[in-house]
């Protein structure tokens, strides 16, 4: 077992108490919940065979969770058993699932039960491919409805649709869709609604006569030889060339309204396009649809402002170079740096340093810093705790163990929880400001840009001092809840970092003794 892999017990179906009051009884093996907000997991593989003896504290099997792998030990002891219906590498297993057992001496077990399988689909109504982009035709935009559907129940739909329905802000309530919604029914429906028109490809219904309705005017709405019409429906079926005079209106006594000229258009649409011939699908794993969730949670639930500042990092890379020379190791890198950097700057502006509540702001007195991880599967942030207390050479420590954690995936769900602000580089990937997304339900979160060389410029800054004739530069991406802080107190943190690494920055390497 690596060294600071902490597994997982398994979570008994009956405590050791009741098991010896029961002799007889097996134990069963049960996927334990790795994250508060898990309900599945990967099952990675079996780390004993069955039939194999087992003690308490012996890795049984390995689990992937919302964002780690894990392997799960042992809470008692017996015989592995485990037979055909156990899960198999890569399966997808519930939480609470059981999965074999341990066996004392005379005990049988149970049949495992059998892992539910995939549901049938529900019947699906051929539905139209994708357009290609560049066969759209434009289109006057679309004037909203005014009489909007009520009590409409939508059509069945796939959690994909539904998604991109959201994402577009289509409405599937007023599809008159027989089976379920398609991608390509909520795409056409939003190119509709937008003014613009799906490609005519196939053979489309042709629209009725246009009748020119110019600017002023006026359309009779009772005529012995013309059908009552609403001048907004009239506008509206100018605009896309329908004639008006043709269609059989909902209104009160057989009035045209616009939903009757819109739906004159929709039955002119086409019924097939043409379909890319090459795609291909990705499937999300769990660490995705988490890192997913959270964003969209962030951006949801917080009003998320902005700040960048170019500040003068020169002091602190000289002094990273003079460290490189002396025998201290390891040697702290920027990140680490701007970890105990911004840990000095909460302890002044708590109010980043906090969380919104629905009737308070709470604020912390520990500072536990997150730092953004890279993995190839996807983003983590395992946190320094305490960072606050801890020297810039600790914190470097610390944080080398949980980026290597978290890249080879043995990371705990306790290294990745409890973090009050968190650090997100992107320099060394060429990007001087960006705007990241904050680690909800945290107040804030600073991106670090890349280094670069400013000559002969001089600025007039917080610090103010300006550059020397050639400066070291970072820029910095604030982002934080506006609900919770204003912009004048963000700016004063950023004006904080700044003093703290141009002229500040040596006394953070120093022991707290020497201060």
């Amino acid at each position: 077992m690596a060294e600071g892999r902490k597994p997982i017990g398994i979570l008994p179906l009956l405590s050791s108490r009741f098991r010896n009051l029961n002799p007889t009884m097996p134990h069963a093996i049960q996927i334990p919940r790795l994250g508060w907000s898990m309900e599945q997991g990967t099952f990675v593989g079996w780390l004993k065979k069955s039939g194999e003896q087992v003690h308490p504290g012996d890795a049984l099997f390995t689990l992937e969770g919302e964002k780690a792998i894990q392997e799960i030990e042992a809470v008692d002891a017996g015989t592995l058993h485990f037979d055909a219906n156990n899960p198999t590498a890569g399966d997808i297993v519930s939480v609470g699932a059981v999965i074999g057992y341990l066996l004392g001496v005379g005990e049988t077990a149970p049949p495992i039960p059998p892992r539910p399988t995939a549901p049938t689909p529900l019947p699906q109504a051929q539905s139209a491919p994708r357009p290609s982009a560049s066969s759209l035709q434009s289109l006057p935009p679309q004037p909203p409805s005014d009489s909007p559907r009520t009590g409409a129940v939508a059509p069945p739909a796939s959690p994909a649709v539904r998604r991109l329905a959201r994402q577009l802000g289509v409405d599937l309530t007023p599809f008159d869709t027989v089976g379920r919604i398609s991608e390509a029914d909520v795409c056409r429906r939003y190119l509709l609604s937008r003014g613009e028109l799906l490609p005519n490809v196939g053979e489309a219904k042709p629209l009725p006569r246009a009748v020119p309705v110019g600017r002023g005017a006026v359309v009779p709405l009772r005529s012995r030889d013309l059908p009552a019409i609403s001048p907004r429906a009239a506008r509206t079926a100018a605009k896309f060339g329908v004639d008006w005079t043709q269609l059989s209106g909902s209104g009160s006594q057989g009035r045209i309204r616009e939903r009757d000229v819109l739906a004159a258009v929709d039955d002119s649409l086409p019924t097939s396009f043409t379909t890319p011939s090459a795609r291909r699908t990705i499937p999300i794993t769990p660490l995705r649809r988490t890192i997913a969730d959270r964003m969209v949670a962030s951006l949801r639930q917080t009003a998320p402002v902005t700040l960048t500042s170019e500040i003068d990092v020169s002091s602190l890379i000289d002094f990273r170079e003079r460290l490189k020379r002396s025998s201290e190791s390891p040697i702290p890198s920027i990140t680490d740096a701007f970890v105990k950097l911004a840990a000095t700057a909460l302890r002044k502006h708590p109010a980043l340093n906090a969380r919104w509540r629905d009737d308070a702001i709470e604020l912390f007195d520990e500072v536990h810093i997150g730092i953004a991880v890279d993995t190839n599967e996807g983003l983590l942030v395992p946190v320094v705790r305490d960072a606050h207390q801890r020297t810039v050479f600790e914190i470097a420590r610390q944080s080398r163990d949980l980026i290597e954690k978290a890249r080879v995936r043995r990371i705990t769900a306790e290294d990745l929880q409890g973090g009050t602000f968190t650090i997100t580089n992107l320099g060394s990937l060429g990007i001087d400001a960006f705007t990241p997304i904050i680690n909800f339900p945290e107040t804030a979160i600073l991106g670090l840009g890349r280094i670069q060389t400013r000559s002969g410029l001089a600025v007039d800054g917080p610090t103010s001092q300006s550059h020397s004739p050639s400066s070291q530069v970072m820029t910095l991406s604030l982002t934080f809840d506006h609900r919770i802080l204003d912009g004048a107190l963000a700016a004063r943190f950023l004006q904080s970092l700044a003093q703290l690494a141009a002229v500040d920055s040596h006394l953070l390497f120093e022991p707290p003794s020497h201060r």
